[in-house]
């Protein structure tokens, strides 16, 4: 499983670099440290982390506390509070962002390494919950405002999808086959449910079993694509040319 890549939310620099250090001791990838709620907000604006350890107690006007319940409102993420403040007054303002966790400082690593992993388990226990509804068909669409991200039940579990890293995706069997700059990606959903998921400004059916992102194409002369660095060739197939070439000539 690739190492989780956590975004540290803390603004006292020695316990900040402590945290780093025993994070990537740990194994884990850290993305950034920052030392404020608004640039905590900016840094997942700018890359969504996998999970995020969050003092609540920061410098400047807004709280960790604060901060996490603004990216909650756009982002789905587990975070992690850090306080050295364990009063119930405290922790009750903390249950209202829905944490994943909460470790009081001074702390161990095997103490950070326990609660990373139980908030990393109970995550994709939650997301695997809601894919499975009906609401979500088995899909859900991390960034709806970027459209940048899916997630998607993979056979390596559920796994983040960069969508401009997608050539396209192929239908095989009862599952699918998304073809990726590096590794590829076998989903566990068939074409037509997922298809509807990929924007469409982006990403066009040209077959019963393919779905190409346009800007991966690179030679278009029908009934042939063929797609740019990985060199395949995908049959357009006749019912599916109208709307292809109506896309391609937008």
């Amino acid at each position: 499983m690739p190492a989780l890549n956590i975004l540290v939310v803390e603004d006292e620099f020695l316990v900040a670099a402590d945290i780093e250090e025993s994070l990537i001791s740990l194994g884990y990838k850290v993305q950034n440290t920052v030392a404020s709620g608004p640039a905590a907000i900016a840094e997942v604006e700018k890359n969504l982390p996998d999970l995020i350890l969050m003092d609540i107690i920061l410098k400047g006007e807004m709280t960790g506390i604060e901060a996490a319940t603004v990216i909650g409102e756009k982002h789905n993420v587990p975070i992690i509070y850090l306080t050295a403040n364990a009063d119930f007054a405290t922790v009750e303002k903390a249950k209202i962002s829905l944490p994943y966790g909460y470790i009081l400082k001074p702390f161990t690593e095997k103490e950070l390494q326990t609660n990373i992993e139980i908030a990393r388990f109970k995550f994709e226990n939650d997301l695997k919950s809601r894919i499975e509804s009906d609401q979500f068909n088995k899909f859900f669409r991390l960034n709806e405002e970027k459209e940048e991200l899916l997630m998607v039940d993979s056979d390596k579990g559920l796994e983040k999808i960069h969508l401009p890293d997608v050539y396209y995706i192929e239908q095989s069997g009862e599952n699918c086959k998304a073809h990726m700059r590096g590794d590829n990606v076998l989903i566990r959903s068939t074409l037509d449910e997922i298809a509807s998921h990929f924007p469409a400004d982006k990403f066009v059916r040209v077959s019963r079993d393919h779905l190409v992102n346009i800007d991966k194409i690179f030679i278009a002369k029908f009934p042939e694509i063929i797609i740019a660095d990985k060199m395949s060739v995908i049959i357009v197939e006749k019912e599916y040319k109208e709307a292809f070439e109506s896309r391609m000539n937008s």
